[in-house]
């Protein structure tokens, strides 16, 4: 596929068909993504993967614990406050806002609750021992299984919710506990039926000229 038709195509696919993804294709989908640059060549990175039976069982115990607060690895790691201007956009333009203003947040939190119907979960790692350049690498490898998993002609996506337990995820996925789980990449085949991967869901982007700066 082309670079340029495969970046245009990133954005989250919040439904997946039951078609199950080739074990061997996330496989080399991770093992390309491995060329991702990190500080001082580190490669802080482990993919975990959860498919079958494994995975439907980890989706009905988050189901379960969803009355707990959750208890990310990332929040004892780094601070949670956000500042005025990402504040701001996801109060304008959030993830959610698309279905509240046309009145279909029940699509977005059931999608969640179900965990997007996906069939295959990549679950990414760092060791708790990390400096904050290992985030910043974790989300470099992250773009890279992304962007590869669309050239493959898959979905993708990433979400918070599925690491808001990550005791669980260490239970399914078998993370040793020296390993703070970071983000959790959902992959599939788009159902391109489904009401809520409408286009018209996607959010806004903040304009350019809000992002950049060129100084000569």
């Amino acid at each position: 596929m082309d670079f340029k038709e495969v970046f245009q195509k990133e954005h989250v696919t919040r439904k997946f068909t039951n078609r199950k993804v080739p074990e061997n294709a996330i496989a080399e989908i991770i093992k390309k993504a491995q060329q991702s640059p990190s500080l001082l060549n580190s490669q802080p990175w482990r993919a975990y993967v959860l498919v079958g039976d494994p995975l439907e069982k980890f989706k009905q115990a988050s189901i379960e614990n969803n009355d707990i607060k959750p208890d990310e690895d990332f929040a004892s790691m780094l601070s949670l406050d956000w500042d005025v201007f990402p504040s701001r956009n996801m109060v304008t333009m959030g993830a959610s806002q698309s279905f509240f203003f046309r009145n279909k947040l029940q699509l977005f939190s059931h999608a969640n609750k179900t965990m997007f119907n996906a069939p295959a979960i990549i679950f990414l790692t760092v060791p708790k021992k990390s400096p904050a350049w290992s985030v910043f690498d974790l989300g470099i490898f992250a773009q890279s299984i992304m962007l590869l998993a669309i050239n493959r002609g898959l979905g993708i996506m990433p979400a918070h919710s599925m690491v808001s337990y990550p005791d669980l995820v260490r239970k399914y996925a078998k993370i040793p506990e020296d390993e703070a789980v970071g983000m959790a990449i959902a992959i599939g085949y788009i159902d391109k039926n489904a009401e809520i991967n409408d286009p018209k869901f996607i959010p806004a982007r903040v304009p350019f000229d809000k992002i950049y700066k060129l100084t000569k």
